[in-house]
């Protein structure tokens, strides 16, 4: 049985039945002296709460889609060859190597507001983190900023940037632990294929109580409500080229999130070329989930990655989507619809539109998010200006 699969369920429901039934029918039949009873009396609650909590899990992973669809998946130690083996045998066409400064640097002006100095504290994983209010959008909020090894030894050299975007419901904490994206970065490093990038992590959901799918902004500006795409694009955008030696040019910044923040990385590369030269989605959609856009037909134009690539002049930047061949939730279809109006657009014709499918790479977590992650900072490498004296 699989973790969707229906005899599964209808098992787990048949556990907690009969165990709730068990302890109705023994709760006053224990022998023994009165702790023995106690403790047995215990274990019936204990065995009772876990079962239906089972239950309850197989039910909602199921009904969601198929967040995790096998048990590797779920344990986290499925082969890591599904995102490895997308983007090397031909599922993209992989340029044979990286871009230089030379080759891609642009006359582009970092859009700014005002010096912004922010004070960081050690955090998990080598990052440092820092809380503070954006001079443009008033939100408050947390970053997370990680620097290459080269970063202290190259002391005058400036860094390309990678802004990493977590799903909904999240936090930053998903890129820093069961993504591993550190240690994956300094890996794919090793091979001599991929750029020595400053990882910054922002908070994607900063405004309490909009933390949920159905009423974040999704990484967008909604009037009356709250400037979220300001918050990333421009004052996290600042603080990090103000207070680290980052590259200011749009052409040494990408994209990447997973989730939502794949729908979220999908749009803004779209919507803010002066600022960002390439992006990759994980798993991401590309129509606007949330309540908070959907229902206002503008916003929903405005924001929807699927809306601008078929109805828009889109800009020369470029876009990696992914997904896993077993995830239910996002599945690669959403990926093939954006591929097939890039296409009939016209007007798209100078964005870079791409797409892989992972055939190992498990269902709608980070498990297979993981997975995606050599592929996807080679192909950023290729497509970025790299570190510049």
């Amino acid at each position: 049985m699989s973790p969707i699969s229906g005899s599964l369920q209808i098992t787990t429901v048949v556990l907690a039945v009969l165990a709730a039934l068990a302890t109705w029918l023994l709760w006053n039949r224990m022998r023994g002296p009165r702790a023995v009873r106690m403790l047995q009396r215990a274990a019936l609650l204990v065995f009772g709460e876990l079962m239906a909590a089972v239950a309850i899990l197989v039910w909602v992973n199921i009904s969601s889609g198929g967040l995790v669809v096998s048990w590797q998946d779920l344990l986290g130690n499925q082969s890591t060859r599904g995102g490895v083996f997308a983007g090397q045998q031909g599922a993209i066409q992989l340029d044979p190597k990286a871009q230089t400064v030379a080759v891609v640097r642009r006359q582009d002006v970092a859009v700014t507001a005002r010096f912004v100095r922010a004070t960081f504290h050690p955090s998990s994983e080598g990052f440092q983190e820092t809380t503070f209010r954006g001079p443009v959008s008033g939100i408050t909020s947390q970053v997370y900023v990680w620097t290459p090894p080269q970063y202290a030894a190259e002391p005058h050299t400036y860094f390309p940037v990678l802004e990493l975007l977590h799903g909904v419901v999240g936090s930053p904490d998903g890129w820093m632990g069961p993504m591993n994206v550190v240690a994956h970065l300094e890996a794919a490093e090793r091979s001599g294929k991929v750029l020595p990038y400053i990882l910054v992590v922002p908070e994607v959901t900063p405004i309490a109580g909009h933390t949920w799918p159905f009423n974040n902004e999704e990484c967008s500006d909604v009037p009356g409500d709250a400037n979220v795409d300001t918050w990333l694009t421009r004052d996290v955008r600042t603080m990090v080229i103000d207070d680290l030696r980052a590259e200011p040019a749009a052409d040494a910044w990408g994209l990447m999130g997973y989730s939502t923040g794949g729908f979220c990385a999908a749009k803004l590369v779209l919507q803010h070329p002066n600022r960002y030269r390439a992006a990759v989605s994980l798993s991401g959609y590309y129509l606007p989930d949330s309540q908070e856009l959907s229902e206002d037909p503008v916003l929903d134009h405005e924001n929807s990655p699927l809306w601008l690539i078929s109805h828009t002049r889109t800009p020369a930047v470029s876009l990696l989507m992914t997904a896993s061949a077993q995830d239910n939730v996002d599945p690669a279809s959403e990926a093939a619809k954006m591929i097939a109006a890039a296409k009939a657009n016209p007007q798209a014709r100078a964005t870079d539109v791409q797409s892989f499918v992972a055939p190992l790479g498990g269902g709608h977590n980070q498990s297979a998010w993981e997975k995606m992650l050599p592929t996807a900072f080679t192909w950023l490498s290729q497509r970025l200006a790299g570190p510049t004296p």
